[in-house]
């Protein structure tokens, strides 16, 4: 496999890729940090404090059983409970995700635990807003949905997996104006999809109909002359 992703191009982007899950820094952090790699469900302080307490938790778990984090408790999963905490074992046996098991096993008792000693954020730790993406026009989700669909080609191409090379969110904010801070501007991902994205919410490249067939042609900016 790796031979034909050298061969076809795509090598940088497995060695880009690989030193990332290489680097220490992308696993080895302290469990209490474990909350700031998820998406935040609030800012309230006691939501964040539970966050804090049960992704600590989790980390915790999944380390002592050296298992995926998912394979524990999924994100969607922590994030219920982290909005929505059950006041007794008992009640782990509704939460959506987890078995009946959990309101009589151990773990469910470590689980409530962790939720009974959570205390609210510090006001030192809360994170900082994350910068407001601007919204979609209805011309801007037209344009979103050209990006899918220069995705869907982008991907069959190279043979990688679509959410591998760009997220909707990033997409979406593409159409929408923003250039910075997006994964597919950047590396490997900016020469398999990238380029080419930019250049078609950019109006360098269109989408055409030849002979019943889809196919994307550059666009030439015409010269213009002053009267």
């Amino acid at each position: 496999m790796v031979e034909k992703l050298k061969k076809t191009g795509r090598g940088a982007g497995l060695d880009e890729e690989m030193e990332r899950l290489a680097d220490p820094s992308s696993f080895a952090f302290p469990p209490e940090d474990a909350w700031k790699r998820l998406k935040l469900p609030s800012r309230n302080t006691a939501v964040l404090g539970r966050l804090k307490a049960l992704a600590a938790w989790r980390e915790k778990e999944a380390r002592s059983k050296n298992l995926p984090r998912g394979r524990i408790i999924k994100d969607d999963t922590l994030n219920e409970i982290v909005l929505h905490p059950p006041k007794t074992q008992d009640g782990l046996g509704g939460v959506r995700g987890l078995s009946a098991g959990w309101k009589t096993n151990d773990i469910g008792s470590r689980l409530m635990a962790a939720i009974e000693s959570a205390k609210p954020l510090s006001a030192e730790e809360l994170p900082d807003r994350e910068p407001r993406r601007p919204g979609l026009t209805k011309d801007a989700a037209l344009v979103s949905d050209l990006l899918k669909l220069l995705l869907k080609i982008r991907a069959k191409e190279s043979g990688v997996a679509a959410r591998l090379i760009a997220r909707s969110d990033d997409l979406e904010a593409l159409a929408a104006g923003v250039r910075k801070n997006l994964n597919i501007l950047n590396g490997w991902r900016y020469e398999q999809f990238g380029k080419d994205a930019l250049d078609l919410v950019e109006g360098r490249l269109a989408f055409a109909i030849e002979n019943g067939k889809l196919k994307m042609s550059r666009v030439h900016e015409k010269e213009t002359v002053d009267a």
